[in-house]
């Protein structure tokens, strides 16, 4: 029996709270989450998707607002002597004596194919990108920001227009079989004392590629990733999204893209503004911080688009190419391509067809989204 503490908040680590739960060769002693916190318009508090599957299965459950300066916490964890502890989407950085704290360490469930995408919104940068190889990763969690040893990877088939929010969900479910083969696996290990080896295998079952890095613990503990500074520097990091992330300018010829960590100020790059650059930053960032361009000094949020695959046109970018009132949607040209825009917010009301939205702006084929 592999006895752990178990460090998640949103929904993306529930699946893996559950599937451990439900193992018959794990324990899980406790659960460490985030403070319950504000919600939607009437700020009504509520606690964390993790918190309400714990307390349901009889598991205590500890909510510190700041982790690594509760000594009694880590005093009461260390007291239950657990194997190890799991990381999924925590939200806290764990300081060196949570890293010491068990036989096993601390391991994290990441949602990319390490080393790429190192941070906290890999999901979003991956799509904003444009990146076909998806997948999860377990690691060792050291020092760094997911910067410790691969345990596993496994890469998942890649869905054309798939959201942020509906990869989040499809990765939660994904990541939590990989993080209990890798938590089955140590265990067996350490139990067995086996010499630690490493194995490198490719499989493939129902179009998925699957790659694992199989080893005893000790040999992972020695390991470092590899490649991440031959990536590049849109690969590297995966840094918070900020409210202006999706901002969409169709008159200027780059989007823009750097991270608000001053210590990142290496991570600046710039991608042609072209229908399917737009496409993966709408898709990338939905739900929040969602994208969105201005309308006459209003915001019009972009709910769904697709990539027209026209050719382009001798019009200017932002021009309304096409309006389909049968089917609700909208061409706009861009600097290479045309845009199809399937749904729109504009500010204070509610999400609409595209086309509709242009009829109450006054606006037709030939005019400017200005």
């Amino acid at each position: 029996m592999l006895r752990l503490v178990f460090f998640g908040t949103p929904e993306f680590a529930v699946p893996a709270l559950n599937l451990l739960i439900n193992s018959s060769d794990i324990e899980v002693l406790a659960v460490i989450t985030q403070s319950d916190k504000p919600v939607g318009r009437k700020q009504i508090l509520t606690a964390p998707p993790v918190k309400n599957i714990a307390l349901k299965h009889g598991i205590p459950v500890f909510q510190p607002e700041k982790l690594n300066l509760d000594e009694l916490l880590f005093k009461t964890l260390s007291d239950l002597k657990p194997d190890a502890l799991v990381t999924v989407a925590y939200g806290q950085i764990l300081k060196e004596n949570y890293l010491n704290l068990s036989p096993l360490g601390v391991i994290n469930l990441h949602a990319s194919l390490l080393p790429k995408y190192r941070g906290p919104a890999p999901i979003n940068w991956m799509l904003i990108n444009g990146e076909k190889e998806i997948g999860v990763s377990t690691m060792l969690s050291d020092a760094g920001v997911d910067t410790g040893p691969i345990l596993l990877s496994s890469e998942m088939l890649y869905l054309e227009n798939e959201t942020a929010q509906e990869l989040t969900l499809r990765m939660s479910h994904f990541g939590a079989d990989l993080l209990l083969s890798t938590l089955l696996k140590l265990n067996f290990n350490k139990q067995q004392n086996i010499e630690a080896s490493r194995q490198l295998n490719d499989n493939v079952e129902s179009g998925i590629r699957v790659q694992s890095l199989n080893k005893g613990l000790e040999f992972c503990k020695g390991e470092v990733q590899q490649g991440f500074a031959e990536l590049a520097v849109f690969e590297q990091l995966a840094p918070f999204m900020t409210k202006d992330l999706g901002l969409i300018d169709f008159f200027s010829p780059e989007l823009h893209f750097s991270s608000p960590n001053s210590k990142q100020a290496f991570f600046k790059f710039s991608k042609p503004n072209s229908a399917e650059n737009i496409h993966n930053l709408v898709r990338g960032t939905y739900p929040w911080p969602g994208a969105y361009f201005l309308f006459r000094g209003e915001k019009v949020a972009i709910l769904e688009t697709a990539v027209a695959g026209e050719e382009l046109k001798s019009l200017d970018p932002g021009t309304i190419v096409k309006v389909n009132h049968k089917e609700g949607f909208i061409w706009v040209q861009t600097f290479d391509g045309i845009l199809q825009i399937n749904k729109l917010k504009p500010s204070g009301k509610a999400e609409m067809k595209a086309s509709d939205c242009l009829n109450g702006f006054r606006l037709k084929e030939g005019d400017l989204l200005i």
